[in-house]
């Protein structure tokens, strides 16, 4: 998802991956998950077949395993922040995990076409010999929305 705000003096693009179903909605699908193999193995379980039991648990952990894998990859973000001056850039989960500035005159926005078709394109910003990779996690269209967004920007820059 791409988000573009105008603010006091310049712009924010924030970036997030698609978080298709919420915390919330991961806990009742683990739940709705969880109660037909509990059921399943306690029945087993007094049917004289005890060892169902710890593969039951043990698939209910894989699967909550897998949710909140999912979940908190879902969780990132990254935000550009352009003024007249700089070019910011921010990633992280809840904060800021690593913020790089650069001179904005001085940066240049790369996109990097795949050598097949089936493959991503890459969005790289370069300045000083530093190269930082963009919106990994966007779709093509996203991406290329995201892309956009940018070229508007830096032309409002250029014609100031």
């Amino acid at each position: 998802m791409v988000i573009t705000e105008q603010t006091n003096n310049g712009y924010r693009l924030s970036l997030m991956p698609n978080s298709s179903i919420s915390w919330q909605g991961s806990m009742l699908f683990l739940f709705l998950i969880s109660l037909p193999i509990t059921i399943i193995g306690v029945t087993f379980f007094f049917y004289g077949a005890p060892l169902i039991l710890p593969f039951a648990g043990l698939e209910i952990l894989i699967v909550g395993s897998a949710l909140y894998v999912v979940f908190n990859k879902s969780l990132k973000k990254e935000v550009i922040t352009l003024t007249k001056e700089k070019l910011t850039i921010e990633k992280g989960k809840y904060r800021p995990d690593s913020i790089s500035e650069f001179i904005r005159e001085w940066s240049y926005v790369f996109v990097e076409k795949p050598s097949h078709h089936w493959y991503p394109i890459k969005i790289v910003i370069s300045s000083q010999g530093e190269k930082i990779a963009v919106g990994d996690f966007l779709t093509e269209e996203e991406k290329k929305e995201f892309i956009s967004s940018l070229e508007e920007i830096i032309s409002e820059y250029r014609a100031n």
